[in-house]
């Protein structure tokens, strides 16, 4: 049985795989291990906040690696090119319609303001080739998700109307992302090893971040040391994730 020193040990002492350079045609790739990268400061930042007794916060940090993993995986670990590719688009596109949503609900001038409008039309320019594969199934209108998707980016693609109406449709047009769905999805990746512990913990995980003051543990001195290993034991699954998922350096073509 591994001491909390010694999980911790473990996951201070490993070590990512050397990202290689990107140019700009392996877009895949490049968020790829820009996901990896992330999950890899996830885990030096636990080890900083369990050396400074800031479990809460350590374990908050554990939840995020969790889904920034899940979604590692929801994009990397496909049987073919194809499928890989669907869902990397259909990642991306939730991504931007998320970013859609808070350009429209935080902005007050109903895209007046250039800045607004500039921020905007980028994202727009992301969501446009890929929006297609989230498009909410409506088959009473004989119209394929390519021609309906079409159709919606021509009526939100201007300034006319307000940033409610705009908001409105993407809502109603797109699956917007379900972080407990790529929870699931990794689990049954990873040959369900970690037996049902993901789910488990992540929703542990947004109750500490949602319910925050009322949740056990918020309080200094109520985290106890099963709660410590909570979040260890998520850690040290992750790290024996990515040392089996074989992500390799390689090089591009420009390089």
């Amino acid at each position: 049985m591994l001491t909390i020193d010694s999980k911790i040990k473990i996951i201070r002492d490993f070590r990512p795989v050397a990202q290689p350079h990107f140019k700009n045609e392996d877009a895949i790739g490049y968020i790829i291990w820009g996901l990896y990268n992330r999950i890899f400061d996830a885990i030096k930042s636990v080890v900083v906040l369990l050396d400074n007794g800031r479990y809460y916060d350590a374990f908050l940090i554990a939840g995020h690696a969790l889904e920034t993993c899940a979604v590692l995986s929801y994009i990397k670990d496909n049987d073919t090119e194809m499928k890989q590719l669907k869902n990397y688009n259909k990642y991306v596109a939730r991504s931007a319609v998320g970013s859609l949503l808070a350009i429209l609900d935080t902005g007050e001038s109903n895209l007046a303001i250039d800045y607004e409008w500039n921020a905007y039309v980028a994202m727009l320019c992301i969501f446009f080739p890929v929006g297609a594969s989230i498009i909410k199934d409506k088959k009473t209108d004989g119209k394929s998700a390519a021609e309906r998707h079409e159709a919606i980016i021509k009526v939100i693609n201007s300034r006319r109307g307000t940033n409610a109406e705009k908001s409105k449709i993407l809502r109603d047009s797109y699956q917007r992302p379900i972080p407990q769905d790529y929870i699931t999805s990794f689990s049954k990746r990873f040959d369900n090893i970690d037996d049902g512990e993901f789910s488990r913990f992540y929703m542990k995980y947004c109750e500490f971040k949602h319910s925050n003051m009322l949740s056990p543990g918020a309080l200094v001195g109520d985290i106890n040391d099963k709660q410590i290993e909570w979040p260890l034991n998520i850690m040290l699954l992750i790290i024996v994730y990515l040392d089996k998922s074989k992500l390799t350096p390689y090089t591009t073509k420009n390089n």
